[in-house]
């Protein structure tokens, strides 16, 4: 999990400029004459921001396109906002590409499994239509995130997933992701969500909800199988002289590494290997040495 910078846009000036973008002059002043109504619901959103409640913003049910939203607004009308004109426009279009960007190109939703190939909408645009080109709520995002996660938003406080930009470093900074050596063959790394014991019981929910709902565990232990492979191979090889305590002290400086993100499935594989003994000594050219005795044929 990846903590991004909140976008450096004024939401107001966003509307304006898909605004901008419609032809049809009639179309054009339906939204400008809704202007108040937009200024309100971002009023709204930033104060669900504060009080990470997210989940209790008014929200519009699957179907009906012509529902009315806001003021004379339909929910079609709001979403052309995003489609036709943020990402279909040509001036908007550059604020998209910029969102698009930010995060250098990993997701922030898994930690930079996988590359940002679009922008999602923290809260989707199907629920949520009203803030289809609210900056806040447009993150970029990977396929993977995108499609995996569920097609409508949390209904409750604690089963809210996180948000790069507005959710406390906390979630960022402070390891939450750990993950167990297995003595197996091959051997293999099993990821859990561990929350710090001083966390309140809102954020450690908030934190399992994310881990499970992004499908962390599976894809985090795919990512672990072939660099895991290629750390046995390096202790076979190049790495074959050092003491248990110099492996362990390469294990620990991958484990430190702020190249990797603290919860991200590399750092806290390397963790998890630093932290257990018997891989530091195990001899990797006989495998039932360091198998579980149950396992050993």
């Amino acid at each position: 999990m990846r903590q991004l910078n909140r976008p450096n846009y004024n939401p107001l000036d966003i509307f304006l400029l898909c605004v901008g973008e419609v032809a049809d002059e009639d179309e054009k002043n339906n939204y400008l004459e809704n202007t108040d109504q937009i200024t309100d619901s971002v009023v709204e959103f930033d104060s669900a921001a504060t009080a990470k409640n997210w989940f209790a913003l008014p929200r519009v049910g699957r179907g009906d396109p012509e529902v009315v939203i806001r003021g004379t607004l339909t929910k079609r009308a709001l979403v052309d906002l995003y489609g036709k004109y943020l990402v279909g426009g040509e001036e908007a279009r550059e604020v998209y590409d910029e969102l698009l960007v930010s995060s250098d190109g990993k997701c922030p939703f898994c930690g930079g499994i996988g590359q940002v190939h679009t922008v999602d909408h923290y809260l989707p645009k199907s629920n949520f239509p009203v803030y289809s080109v609210l900056p806040d709520n447009l993150v970029p995002c990977c396929r993977d995130c995108n499609t995996g996660k569920m097609a409508s938003f949390a209904t409750t406080q604690h089963d809210q997933t996180l948000h790069p930009y507005l959710d406390p470093p906390s979630f960022f900074t402070e390891r939450w992701v750990g993950a167990t050596v297995r003595r197996t063959d091959p051997i293999t790394v099993e990821f859990s969500c561990s929350p710090p014991n001083e966390w309140s019981e809102l954020d450690n929910r908030r934190a399992r909800a994310h881990f499970d709902q992004y499908d962390l565990a599976r894809r985090y232990r795919i990512q672990a199988g072939a660099e895991l492979a290629r750390v046995i191979d390096l202790r076979k090889k190049s790495l074959r002289n050092l003491t248990p305590e110099d492996f362990a002290a390469y294990l620990w400086e991958n484990a430190d590494s702020d190249a990797y993100d603290i919860n991200g499935w590399n750092r806290t594989m390397y963790w998890a290997l630093a932290r257990t003994a018997w891989f530091q000594t195990a001899n990797f050219n006989e495998p039932a040495s360091y198998l579980e005795p149950a396992l050993v044929a």
